[in-house]
């Protein structure tokens, strides 16, 4: 026992390296590495850099497809032995999704001119995404699905199915269309602005807002062209090219539309004496634009009245039966496609069809009712 025991202690001390003699350490190494887990935006990594300190070592700046970096305040150095570690911070900012930082490799320079270069490891980013899976696990068998009935979509169908029967056969009060009177623009354009003028919690900067807002409309439905989206530029030069616009209204336009834009664009206190200048303008351009006799047209007055009641039933009755009919065959796909064994991919699709089915049946349920 005892010559076996000396035996392993002198093949342990044979087996060592001689003395003096240390592993092989590069003259420069790179380490990159992430500071917390990535967030949406971005988050933080770290570059160390290990290097013999007798020489001068020089470090590019990071680089990644679709990332920005920016340095978090200046680099700190230590000293360990007869090597110089500097680590320096970044915060890397970038969209949602999978990137790699490629390897960062740095150049070191000895004394004699000597060029030796350490490189990193590339780093993978996940940022506000699942990671990504890389090959597939072996000698794993998946098991066959286990083959149920739906009872919750099938269920929720036949429910929608029989509720939408009865509320749309159900017997309902018919109720007479009242339709509506349009005022024709001169006379919507003055009753606003009567509104506006004289409402004592409104101030002038308001009611300078609301008169701008007023004219605009006006102009849309007296000279039909799109005010509301115009600038002053635009209205200005198309007035100009009207050549049946009365002489004068030119100008009252560009004095109200200017003065209304100085006060919402440059903050320009108003006073009493402008707002009565710029109701005149806008009376006087009204009065000089306004149709002579305003009859409203058959096809308008049918545009405000609403279809009877019947016919709206009818077709939204059609709508109920057709999406109800989809709804139930989505959830009979789904019956077939979990029997057959296919992917959960078209069961989720027809999971979602169903949705939507179940969606607009409900919405001509109520059209139906109203």
């Amino acid at each position: 026992m005892n010559a076996l025991m000396l035996a392993t202690l002198w093949w342990g001390c044979a087996s060592e390296a001689p003395p003096g003699e240390a592993l092989e350490v590069s003259e420069i190494q790179v380490r990159v590495f992430l500071e917390g887990a990535p967030r949406s935006g971005g988050g933080k990594l770290v570059v160390q850099t290990e290097y013999d300190a007798r020489g001068e070592v020089r470090v590019p700046e990071l680089q990644a497809e679709g990332l920005e970096f920016e340095l978090d305040g200046p680099p700190t150095a230590e000293t360990i032995g007869d090597r110089d570690v500097v680590t320096q911070r970044y915060v890397y900012r970038g969209s949602d999704g999978h990137y790699e930082i490629p390897p960062l490799t740095a150049s070191w320079t000895s004394p004699d001119g000597t060029v030796v270069e350490g490189s990193s490891t590339p780093v993978f980013l996940d940022v506000a995404v699942e990671p990504l899976r890389v090959g597939e696990l072996s000698d794993i068998v998946e098991p066959n699905a286990l083959w149920t009935i739906p009872w919750v979509p099938v269920l929720s169908v036949g429910a929608i199915f029989v509720a939408g029967l009865a509320m749309a056969f159900w017997p309902r009060r018919e109720e007479e269309a009242t339709p509506e009177r349009r005022l024709p623009p001169h006379m919507a354009a003055l009753k606003a602005w009567e509104a506006i003028r004289f409402d004592g919690a409104l101030t002038d900067e308001d009611k300078a807002r609301e008169l701008s807002v007023i004219f605009r409309t006006y102009l849309e439905g007296a000279l039909r062209f799109e005010a509301s989206a115009w600038t002053t530029t635009e209205i200005l030069a198309h007035l100009r090219s009207l050549v049946q616009l009365p002489e004068g209204n030119v100008p009252r336009a560009k004095r109200l539309l200017r003065a209304t834009d100085r006060i919402k664009f440059a903050e320009e206190r108003p006073s009493g004496e402008l707002i009565e200048e710029l109701d005149a303008d806008l009376r006087a351009f009204v009065d000089a634009t306004r149709p002579t006799s305003w009859q409203a047209s058959e096809e308008e007055s049918q545009a405000v009245a609403p279809a009877p009641a019947r016919s709206a039933s009818g077709w939204a009755l059609t709508v109920l039966m057709v999406s109800l009919g989809a709804a139930v065959g989505m959830a009979a796909i789904e019956v077939a496609a979990m029997a057959l064994g296919i992917a959960d991919g078209v069961l989720h699709w027809a999971a979602r069809l169903s949705l939507v089915a179940l969606a607009a049946a409900a919405a001509s349920i109520l059209r139906v009712r109203r």
